[in-house]
């Protein structure tokens, strides 16, 4: 074993190593570069093998250091500040957008959609593309339904009787081979309707040729005049004919703005005394709220806003007890909840302070 020795700072020493000394064949460089040296064919191979492969080993290592150094100063002043500038704005906060860009990027976008929008229009309108397409259409479904036989060849109605025939073919606005495809039912329908004398239509397709129209018609129930002109109406209050016709002549009449509304309401309370109903010539609607009523002998007889049935009944009692619309009278005033007031005819009156001053 080898001895070991202690220094005078306490630190263990091994064996001294032998110091290598510089090769005489030309330092570190040479000995890199050089090819192998001969051989002798004489001499046994050298024992200095194991030393050339150490220092081809170390002076590996001492390029490699020199390397690095060389680049270290040659790229100090470019690279490395560009990387840690790189690094630094990576790092840095970025500067937050201004609050208008968003706000004028939308209203820009708006505008845009709203130039081409407004660009198409008025290409489709100066071009009249969409009627020429409808045109186009039409005629070629009218061809096809002219091939296949499904015109209009004939309309049945059932349920007229008053409506007349020009009315109804007007408010169809349809002609003989007109496509049968092309009509709308519920269109014709709803055409049909506005007549005065119709109530309710249905109308239907039959196909291959005919159109099928059932209408229910309505009833005339009194007759109406305003501003000088008289016309039909039923229950409801729908003017069925603005004329007035002969055969209507023994309807009824009310006069007055909102008197063909309250007209079904009225007549249904006069029913109740067909005596005094049979005689009324006409109603007169006064202010749309109570009623004046013109008997055939001239008698007017006017009721209260409120308590018109009870009036109605009273004058009904009196008129069988007394016979008051035959005694010479103008009018009678029922607007009074306690009492009756009648005014006489001039020759009643007279007849009367005659008769008074006798007495």
């Amino acid at each position: 074993m080898r001895p070991l020795t202690v220094d005078r700072e306490d630190r263990v020493n091994g064996p001294a190593r032998r110091r290598k000394t510089p090769s005489k064949s030309g330092g570190l460089f040479k000995g890199l570069f050089s090819g192998p040296k001969k051989k002798s064919k004489s001499k046994a191979p050298s024992k200095s093998e194991p030393r050339f492969a150490a220092i081809s080993a170390s002076a590996f290592n001492a390029i490699g250091n020199i390397s690095l150094r060389l680049g270290d100063r040659i790229g100090g002043t470019g690279k490395p500040k560009k990387s840690a500038t790189r690094n630094t704005k990576s790092t840095a906060r970025r500067r937050p957008a201004p609050s208008w860009r968003k706000p004028a990027i939308i209203c820009l976008s708006v505008l845009a959609i709203a130039a081409v929008v407004a660009g198409v229009s008025n290409f489709v309108a100066r071009t009249h593309l969409v009627q020429a397409s409808s045109d186009w259409i039409d005629a070629q479904q009218q061809a096809l339904a002219s091939a296949l036989g499904l015109t209009v060849q004939e309309i049945s109605v059932v349920g007229r009787n008053r409506t007349a025939a020009k009315d109804i073919l007007r408010a169809l606005d349809v002609k003989r081979g007109e496509s049968l495809l092309n009509v709308d039912p519920e269109a014709a329908r709803e055409r049909l309707e506005t007549l005065g004398w119709i109530e309710q239509a249905s109308v239907m397709r039959r196909f291959p040729d005919e159109l099928y129209i059932e209408i229910t018609e309505r009833r005339p129930f009194a007759r109406w005049q305003l501003d000088g002109r008289t016309g039909v109406i039923d229950r409801s209050g729908a003017v069925v004919s603005e004329t007035e016709e002969a055969e209507f002549s023994y309807l009824p009449k009310v006069v007055g703005p909102g008197a063909n509304v309250h007209a079904a309401e009225l007549f249904d309370m006069l029913s109740q005394t067909p005596e005094l109903f049979t005689r009324l010539q006409n109603a007169v609607r006064v202010r749309d709220r109570r009623w004046n009523l013109e008997f055939v002998n001239k008698v007017t007889v006017l009721l209260p806003e409120k308590g018109t049935l009870r009036a109605w009944k009273e004058l009904n009692r009196v008129q069988q007890k007394r016979d008051i619309l035959d005694k010479g009278i103008v009018a009678i005033d029922l607007r009074a909840s306690d009492r009756m007031y009648v005014r006489l005819t001039p020759e009643t009156a007279k007849l009367r302070r005659t008769e008074g001053n006798e007495t």
